[in-house]
């Protein structure tokens, strides 16, 4: 509803609370949102949103309280739909299932046949997460014949060429059960992705799902994105990503890496140089501005009973979102000089 009258009201909130006992959101919405009436033009308080219009159409505001309901929902909307859009995990064993999803989905067949036969056999079991990826891998058997997004494949060619070298293929079988395979630049005969290095099969799903099941809007979960990649790898690895994001996919990454965040801090200050001034810098446009990116360091409680959550603001003396690795760096350093002085001293 839109009212005239201010009233008592709040602006649209919502939180997520994650518990032991599942995860629940609670939501505020308020039942009026009440409009700035003034000469030229009508707002709603709390939204960034304005209505320009005549003083002879302000006479009966009617019209403009109509339009601005409609805009009000479509911002409200805006603001739930991307909790119910689809999140994809890549999770940080995902090399490992890469190498070998075959011999896993084997396994958990010959296991569900034999528990008829042995009850006390025990059921083999995959945390849900892990579960969710090998259904997915199974499932880009049929997912290849989508029609693609020509701005994901761009993407999932960049991630080949920049930082594979080569082509990642989803091949079917007769049964309808994918295969995967690399074919380094230059080769003629594709590589089974189980012989391919760890950086390969660590970067093939991300390449997959972005040029087979992620949809704009859609959410990307990625665990340790700088797991096997040397650093310089791990930097366009994530300009790479920031690239994904400006084109649409909300991506959400945990990582215990220096180079990640740093990366991440030249994005965000690339977006404060005007457009002219960025003529020779590496991946001009390729920025991420401010509201695009957030950080928050995990640490234990203070009471033993969990981790505590604090977001990390971009700190432009140290060039990062500092996490603390900075510490290790000095504290490893001064141990250097500490042995290296005893030794000089004989």
């Amino acid at each position: 509803n839109i009212s005239t009258e201010t009233g008592r009201n709040s602006p649209f909130e919502y939180s997520v609370t994650v518990t032991e006992q599942g995860a629940k959101i609670d939501t505020s919405i308020p039942h009026t949102m009440p409009l700035r009436i003034g000469p030229n033009s009508i707002s709603i308080k709390y939204l960034p949103m304005r209505l320009l219009a005549s003083q002879a159409q302000l006479v009966n505001n009617n019209l403009a309280i109509a339009l601005l309901g409609g805009l009000a929902s479509d911002i409200v909307s805006d603001t739930v739909g991307p909790l119910a859009r689809p999140a994809h995990y890549l999770p940080a064993d995902r090399a490992g299932v890469m190498h070998a999803h075959q011999v896993a989905v084997r396994g958990l067949i010959a296991g569900a046949s034999r528990t008829a036969l042995r009850p006390d056999s025990p059921m083999p079991v995959l945390s849900g997460v892990l579960g969710d990826f090998m259904e997915q891998l199974v499932a880009l058997a049929d997912s290849s014949r989508r029609e693609q997004d020509e701005d994901y494949d761009h993407l999932a060619q960049n991630l080949e060429q920049t930082l594979l070298r080569g082509a990642v293929r989803v091949e079917q079988s007769p049964i309808n059960y994918p295969s995967f395979v690399f074919q380094p630049n230059g080769w003629k005969r594709d590589l089974p992705l189980m012989n391919a290095s760890s950086m390969v099969s660590e970067l093939a799903p991300v390449v997959l799902y972005l040029r087979h099941v992620v949809q704009p809007g859609d959410l990307l979960i990625i665990e340790e994105p700088e797991s096997h990649l040397h650093p310089a790898m791990q930097v366009e690895f994530i300009r790479q990503l920031a690239a994904a994001v400006q084109s649409g996919v909300r991506i959400l990454i945990t990582t215990h890496s220096e180079w990640v965040l740093e990366e991440l801090a030249n994005l965000v200050r690339l977006s404060e140089l005007p457009e002219e001034r960025r003529d020779g810098i590496d991946d001009e446009d390729i920025v991420l501005s401010p509201d695009q990116v957030g950080a928050w360091f995990f640490e234990p409680s203070s009471e033993g009973n969990g981790s505590t959550v604090r977001g990390i603001a971009l700190d432009t003396e140290s060039a990062t979102f500092p996490a603390g690795f900075g510490l290790v760096t000095e504290a490893l350093y001064n141990r250097w000089s500490e042995i290296s002085t005893r030794i000089e001293e004989g």
